[in-house]
């Protein structure tokens, strides 16, 4: 009876240390989100916490951010002021939903990197376009003192720019172009040179060679590794070669440049001013290159295709800049950085060659916001200029994310040199005719997809056939594009509404006065600009219904 008394003791004993630890935990717990929530005040009242999140978990990102933070902190700890940042990472697959709920939850992160649409951004993100025409103090002793925030981009901050709302939501931190990654120890084997191909029939035989290599060695050789689960390289190869063939069409028509050029490109085919065959060409480039693909390739994802890469089964990867420092580094072999291969005078259609249109100015991204509901926002602010300046940007991206920076004046050496955005023909890229939205966009790479898999004889015929059959599907999406369209219009006229009656109505001083009056010309644009876009739509979806009605 005793024992069982001791064993009883013991037990309860127990129990009252672990409630004891899970409440001691508990409590814990409480301060340190106050801690961060009030930055600091909690257990320091000296110490001003913020928080720096993001999704980027590729190699030397965070790193880079590491020494940013310890630099600002010491920066600020001359200055009397006691301050820390908090850099959170959140994985890419649960971001999205991790971001919504910091923001519907009241307590978000201080500066966080942005998603969502322009209606989210615009209510839960400060506005920050009263403050990029101003220099950015940290650019002072740098080739970009003096110069506005703005003009310190390479893009100038376009990527920036909200279309709907004509606001600035969020600052970039990066650049990035799509290039390939080639198997040195590969191709030498497969094809006893180590000439890199310049032309896409060039890259089509080595190809043919490499496959050829793995079967006389016995052993899986996959010529094209890809990232077929997210269909991120039949997009990049799609958009790529499209413009390749196509941006000639921003001699004639300027519009073509914009994002309503699928308007145009339709009624040119309708009418038969444009080439079909012109139109649909890229389909039948991806259905080559396509053809060395592993097998299986739609369910293979990023980390799949570098496994194979690194073990050294892969010979060519198409895939963006962010991926290079890994890439290479990881790699048991020589890894080359080349370009995308154009196509070339050897092969068929060559003569719609228009040349490559050029990357300059294009890319930015890590666009990071400052939340409406921050506590910090002046900290917050002054450390998204400090990241964003000429020194600290080229050194948490150059020289630890092996990245292009997205600030101007930038020198980069040795394999950096081939990652720079290429002038190209000087000539905009074209958007691939055929894509309305999302629901459109799955159905054009599927279509891809099966081509390559089944080996479609015809191409391009199959896809416009499949095309054709899908308008009815189509038109419900335009629809749906047309009610967002109108709801856009809607928003932004009262904002210039706002603006106007602001302008006449209150007092302000002549600096805010300006820059009202100013957004109030950037909203009026923004609304004609938005009634076009509406007015395209519109006529896409009668030339579709026309397009339908002469193909039965």
């Amino acid at each position: 009876m005793a024992d069982k008394n001791e064993e009883h003791f013991g037990s309860s004993r127990f129990q009252k240390a672990g409630l004891i630890l899970a409440l001691a935990f508990y409590i814990i717990s409480i301060i340190m989100v106050l801690r961060i929530q009030t930055g600091g005040d909690i257990l320091d009242k000296n110490v001003k916490t913020i928080t720096f999140a993001h999704w980027q978990l590729e190699d030397g990102f965070r790193h880079g951010f590491d020494e940013a933070i310890k630099l600002f902190e010491e920066y600020k700890a001359k200055q009397g002021q006691k301050v820390k940042v908090i850099q959170l990472t959140v994985p890419i697959q649960g971001y999205g939903q991790w971001f919504m709920t910091q923001l519907v939850g009241g307590d978000p992160a201080d500066l966080i990197e942005l998603l969502g649409t322009s209606d989210i951004r615009n209510q839960y993100f400060t506005p920050l376009s009263q403050y990029i025409g101003s220099p950015n103090p940290f650019n002072q002793g740098t080739p970009l003192e003096g110069i506005p925030w703005k003009d310190t981009y390479v893009d100038d901050m376009r990527a920036g720019l909200d279309p709907i709302y004509a606001e600035y939501y969020g600052i970039g931190v990066f650049i990035h172009t799509c290039r390939m990654y080639v198997n040195m120890d590969m191709l030498q084997k497969a094809t006893g040179s180590r000439k890199l191909p310049q032309t896409l029939t060039e890259w089509l035989n080595i190809c043919e060679k490499m496959r050829a290599y793995g079967k006389k060695i016995g052993k899986p050789v996959i010529p094209i590794g890809v990232r077929g689960f997210d269909r991120g390289t039949l997009s990049q190869l799609l958009g790529y070669y499209q413009s390749q063939l196509n941006s000639d069409l921003n001699d004639s028509l300027p519009e073509f440049c914009s994002d309503v050029a699928s308007v145009d490109i339709l009624d040119g085919l309708h009418q038969g001013k444009l080439s079909k065959e012109k139109q649909l060409a890229a389909i039948n480039i991806l259905t080559e290159i396509g053809n060395y693909f592993c097998d299986g390739f739609p369910s293979t994802d990023l980390e799949q295709t570098k496994f194979l890469f690194f073990a050294g089964n892969v010979g060519f990867f198409p895939e963006g800049t962010w991926n290079a420092f890994s890439m290479i580094n990881n790699s048991p072999f020589e890894v080359e950085i080349i370009d995308v291969p154009v196509i070339g005078p050897d092969h068929k259609y060559s003569k719609f060659f228009a040349g490559r249109p050029s990357e300059q100015g294009v890319g930015v991204g890590g666009l990071f916001g400052i939340p409406k509901a921050t506590k910090n926002f002046n900290l917050a602010f002054e450390f998204l200029q400090f990241i964003t300046s000429w020194k600290i940007n080229q050194m948490t991206m150059v020289e630890h994310s092996k990245w292009l920076a997205s600030v101007k004046k930038v020198n980069y050496t040795g394999i950096m040199k081939k990652m720079q955005p290429q002038p190209g023909s000087k000539r905009a890229n074209i958007t691939f005719p055929f894509s309305f939205g999302a629901k459109s966009d799955k159905k054009i790479y599927e279509i891809i997809e099966t081509a390559i898999i089944n080996k479609t004889p015809e191409p391009q015929e199959y896809f416009w056939k499949d095309f054709i059959s899908r308008i009815p599907d189509i038109h419900d999406e335009l629809i749906e594009m047309i009610e967002n369209e109108k709801r856009n219009m809607i928003n932004i006229e009262t904002m210039r509404s706002t603006s106007v009656l602001g302008l006449r109505y209150s007092e302000f001083s002549p600096q805010d006065a300006g820059r009202l009056k100013i957004r109030s010309q950037m909203n009026f644009e923004n609304l004609i600009s938005q009634f076009k876009s509406l007015r395209n739509i519109m006529k896409t979806d009668k030339t579709l219904e026309s397009m339908k009605t002469g193909a039965k």
